[in-house]
């Protein structure tokens, strides 16, 4: 088998890649709902749920196994050494998001098994970001810094993969996006392995989508599964943002704005996390208190849209924005990128409030008008006006 797939040419390679990873995914789905359903492990529906019915969950559990059966076929480009260490890592994050998915783990507790996680890759020089390349003014960074700042990407975009898994279609959509963009940049600075590695990721979140938004056959991913993506695109990005000056160039990417072009990549993720934090912050609340002011929320809720509209228009937005950054990179200082990502980000929050507040507002009124509807008057001037 070895044999075979050494010998095939690089883009039969990914190609391979991606139909086995949909292959296993595809095929262990459906085994994870029917032992689901058999042992009542479904997901029940709440006041901030946007599903009505039981819902089988654990979807993750596929991407384990999908993932793991592409290390396999990823061995001869790992220059690295960085497989063995990633399925360690994969494995302590697998563990806490079947147990959260089972009876639920406290945030401190998958914050604890994150860095555990990213210390098995700490030491790969491939993944250490000892400069910023000059980024604000920022070059060359102490270890320490270096490695709490590692350490600060991979929890941030862990939790902020997580928090996106709010209606169907939408976690996965976004990630097929993310690792295609990766993808994409590996593939031009002649990172094999990590374009490997992203389109593994494509192939099993391909197999889970078309059950996500299945109505007769639907599971969410859980956190066994957001866990382990949100791992993947952190490692894909402490990748992106330690390529050398000569690789970015390969990609067009002008070396001093790959930080605001990270930004952009996890645009959604970021934003919507960002937003929610503040809100609850304001609200004297935990950050990880649950709620629904996430941005796919306020899209079903107050325009009306269905979990897969949602989900594609939010995709289909940060891919725009994306290009649109990536073609301003080649002509824009970064200080000047900087200011249009920041002004971007204040524009997006601030249109995503005037629907929330709308919203808001509507539904007291809405509220308000019922309770004034069931006093006597209210009743009365109601059979007046039916009259």
């Amino acid at each position: 088998m070895q044999y075979v797939y050494s010998n095939l040419s690089f883009e039969l390679l990914s190609f391979f890649v991606v139909l086995q990873s949909f292959i296993v995914s595809y095929l262990v789905i459906p085994r994870i709902i029917a032992i689901v359903k058999i042992k009542n492990l479904m997901d029940n529906p709440n006041r901030r749920s946007s599903h009505k019915e039981k819902t089988p969950t654990m979807g993750g559990v596929a991407f384990f196994a999908s993932l793991l059966s592409s290390f396999y076929f990823l061995q001869e480009y790992d220059t690295y050494k960085l497989g063995l260490s990633l399925v360690i890592g994969l494995l302590i994050l697998f563990y806490i998001g079947v147990k959260d998915d089972l009876i639920g783990v406290a945030p401190r507790t998958k914050i604890i098994g994150q860095i555990l996680a990213f210390m098995f890759v700490i030491d790969s020089q491939e993944l250490s970001i000892m400069s910023l390349d000059g980024f604000l003014g920022v070059y060359e960074l102490p270890l320490w810094i270096s490695y709490f700042l590692g350490v600060f990407i991979i929890i941030a975009i862990v939790n902020a993969y997580n928090l996106i898994d709010g209606i169907n279609g939408s976690a996965s959509m976004l990630g097929i996006m993310i690792f295609s963009i990766f993808s994409f940049i590996f593939y031009q600075t002649k990172d094999y392995y990590f374009v490997l590695l992203s389109l593994s990721c494509i192939g099993c979140l391909l197999a889970f989508l078309r059950y996500n938004i299945s109505k007769t056959k639907n599971i969410f991913m859980g956190d066994t599964g957001s866990l382990l993506i949100g791992l993947i695109i952190g490692i894909c990005t402490l990748r992106f943002l330690n390529l050398s000056v000569e690789n970015l160039a390969l990609a067009n990417i002008k070396y001093y704005n790959k930080y605001v072009l990270i930004f952009i990549i996890l645009f959604i993720p970021f934003v919507d996390t960002m937003r929610v934090f503040l809100i609850r912050i304001f609200k004297h609340r935990s950050p990880f208190f649950a709620d629904r002011n996430h941005i796919h929320h306020i899209m079903i809720d107050y325009m009306k849209l269905s979990h897969i509209q949602a989900s594609l228009v939010l995709t289909l937005f940060n891919f725009i924005v994306f290009i649109l950054f990536y073609i301003a990179n080649l002509y824009l200082s970064t200080i000047v990128l900087f200011i249009l990502f920041i002004l971007f980000i204040i524009g997006t929050v601030l249109l995503v409030f005037y629907y929330n507040r709308s919203f808001s507002v509507r539904r007291n009124k809405q509220k308000i008008q019922k309770i004034l509807d069931s006093t006597p008057i209210g009743r009365k001037r109601k059979l007046k006006n039916t009259k």
